[in-house]
């Protein structure tokens, strides 16, 4: 009997085992992307981001901007001049996404929150701290492509936005596409 037990044992290991390896994988994706910011007259920011996702819906991303145009007319008199940039580092949480069932991907809402900097290219090296959350929606193309949406309301200072006198957050508009180049 024993070793029937000790056989039985090892069979259910040998089955959980990979399963328990396979949900604590991790996905890599990179994701070029547009953001628009409501504002009149604001230039719209390309940029890119690298994801590590694992299964359980939680996944760390970080991500650099750049404005499309240059709006700071400075370089005609002193011949400097950067473009606006930024760079953000999230956390995000998957309502969705994978199933541990065959890998199958679906839609996937997610949130997330994060730390960012930014530069407004006048090169005066105004550099801005902020914090950043927000909400956005995954949708799969196909078996390693994915579109995405979402919408990010940055506050200039570390303060809760219910805060008294807390600066209003500004809102960011984020579209692009997530390619998945491999899971370790």
């Amino acid at each position: 009997r024993r070793s029937g037990a000790l056989s039985g044992a090892l069979v259910t290991a040998a089955l959980l085992v990979p399963a328990v390896v396979r949900s604590q994988q991790s996905d890599l994706s990179i994701s070029p992307f547009v953001s628009f910011l409501p504002s009149a007259g604001a230039s719209p920011l390309a940029g890119l981001a690298l994801t590590l996702a694992g299964d359980a819906g939680f996944s760390l991303r970080g991500s650099a901007h750049m404005s499309l145009e240059n709006t700071n007319n400075d370089y005609l008199i002193n011949g400097t001049s950067l473009r606006p940039w930024g760079a953000d580092a999230d956390a995000v949480f998957s309502l969705g996404a994978r199933s541990l069932l065959a890998g199958r991907r679906t839609w996937a809402p997610y949130a997330f929150v994060g730390v960012g900097t930014a530069n407004d290219g006048s090169g005066a090296g105004a550099y801005r701290s902020n914090w950043s959350y927000g909400a956005g929606l995954s949708v799969p193309l196909g078996a390693a492509i994915d579109a995405f949406g979402e919408s990010r309301w940055r506050m200039s200072q570390f303060v809760l936005p219910t805060a008294s006198l807390a600066p209003s957050p500004t809102n960011e508009f984020r579209f692009g596409l997530s390619f998945h180049v491999g899971r370790s």
